[in-house]
């Protein structure tokens, strides 16, 4: 199988699973629901974190703040060069007749930015908290990934790729600041 095969494959696997996901959408409470987790993780928020642990636990702030900033600095330049390289279209271009629940912030949608920034915040919180909270942190990722599928703006690969970008960023981000 050539590549071009492959990837022709793999997109039309990944439009068919995105069909499949928002036809849930039809449903108003899920449609709300679905705005809620994604709104959780507009940037705003993540401006509260290192506040908010700050007072539970003053001995991080200061870490977490740093590896924070260096994290979510080189995930927004990453998945800036990921999407203007790529330039994948959203779904509503490429589905005719679709329309999407929310209007997307920007053009492209490869990679998803508010799950590589959810999942980096998950993975600098897991690795940096005294708390055994991974669970819940990534829960609350994956339901932001499949937020934006349900909200029609971005397909299930995009929300992967994002996961695995803002994961291994939050990694290396948390290495690099706590040598």
């Amino acid at each position: 199988m050539t590549t071009i095969k492959a990837l022709q494959t793999l997109h039309s696997l990944d439009v068919a699973t995105f069909t499949r996901i928002v036809q849930w959408n039809t449903r108003r409470s899920l449609c709300r629901m679905a705005r809620l987790v994604s709104t959780s993780a507009d940037g705003w928020f993540y401006l509260l974190i290192p506040l908010l642990l700050g007072l539970l636990w003053p001995e991080i702030i200061w870490p977490l703040t740093a590896t924070l900033v260096t994290g979510l600095a080189i995930e927004r330049l990453s998945y800036y060069l990921l999407k203007n390289s790529f330039k994948r279209n959203r779904p509503p271009n490429v589905i005719p007749g679709f329309q999407s629940v929310i209007t997307a912030s920007d053009e492209f949608s490869f990679p998803s930015g508010h799950t590589s920034a959810a999942f980096l915040v998950a993975t600098v919180l897991v690795l940096l908290l005294p708390l055994n909270v991974a669970g819940y942190l990534y829960v609350w990722a994956s339901l932001v990934a499949l937020s934006r599928v349900v909200l029609g703006v971005h397909f299930p690969l995009d929300t992967v790729a994002g996961a695995l970008l803002g994961s291994s960023i939050g990694w290396w981000a948390v290495q690099l600041i706590t040598l």
